[in-house]
């Protein structure tokens, strides 16, 4: 079974799959007999959704990046967090070290010619009104040791309006180059060069972070018996009642954030689609 926001079509056939259903049964159920009422709809199908295997679940999303190499990179590689980029001996850390920019994963230090900077994030996340370089170690920490696992788009109708042209360079570049002159010249070049990509791929259950399924919990109006479903079936009723709207044409764009210690192997990457 795939969960598949990424078009409205593949969304609707989710539904179908996961209640065993036929279209017009579907249609029936939610419309006529819930009233087009997600709760409803929900209560009617407890036992048919909770008997749903989803242990092989495959979760379809893409990502989005400007390639120096037309990803040649991430076909032998898969796709990397920041730190495995950042450790490894790729294009990225290459441009890096060209400029004299070095990082230190273990250590917790990035180096430019002959200074050392602390990038450790427990040393600034909890201080207050910085100002100048230490405001951009912080961010530059945060990237790397707080926000820097694989991510992607379960749903974007266009990427271009995603607002910080991850399409044409790497992101964390944007960061850096507060931090480091030096960056700007590696971000101009990349964006110069670069050729953008989709990258389609999926993630099973167990590779995603688990807030993926907690971000509706405070919604407004909230899930009715939220805190009464076990982990499977809070999976499930995110999943469901995202599907419906995807498939209703009404879902605004849905992220993946991928575990911090897992790549996305190369295997599990469906296509790469230049843009």
């Amino acid at each position: 079974m795939q969960y598949d926001l990424r078009t409205d079509k593949s969304a609707y056939d989710f539904i179908l799959d996961l209640l065993n259903m036929t279209s017009d049964q579907y249609i029936v159920d939610l419309h006529i007999e819930s009233g087009n009422d997600f709760e409803t709809f929900w209560k009617r199908n407890f036992l048919r959704i909770k008997s749903a295997d989803i242990s092989n679940l495959k979760i379809m999303a893409f990502h989005v990046l400007g390639s120096l190499d037309d990803c040649k990179e991430i076909r032998q590689n898969g796709l990397m967090n920041l730190q495995e980029v950042l450790s490894r001996d790729t294009i990225l850390s290459r441009l890096l070290k060209e400029q004299g920019i070095v990082f230190d994963i273990p250590m917790k230090v990035v180096s430019s010619g002959s200074k050392t900077y602390d990038i450790d994030y427990d040393h600034y996340r909890n201080k207050h009104c910085l100002s100048g370089i230490d405001e951009a170690l912080k961010s530059v920490a945060h990237r790397v040791y707080y926000d820097y696992c694989v991510n992607g788009f379960m749903l974007n109708d266009n990427v271009y309006n995603y607002g910080t042209q991850i399409h044409v360079r790497p992101e964390f570049l944007m960061t850096l180059a507060e931090l480091f002159s030096e960056a700007v010249d590696v971000e101009h070049h990349w964006q110069k060069i670069a050729k953008s990509y989709r990258i389609d791929f999926y993630a099973m259950v167990n590779q995603i972070h688990r807030f993926n399924f907690e971000l509706d919990e405070e919604k407004d109006p909230p899930y009715e018996d939220w805190l009464e479903l076990d982990d499977e079936m809070k999976i499930k009723k995110w999943m469901l009642s995202n599907a419906i709207h995807r498939s209703g044409l009404n879902l605004s764009d849905q992220y993946l954030y991928v575990r911090d210690d897992m790549i996305i192997p190369p295997q599990q990457i469906i296509s790469y689609s230049e843009i």
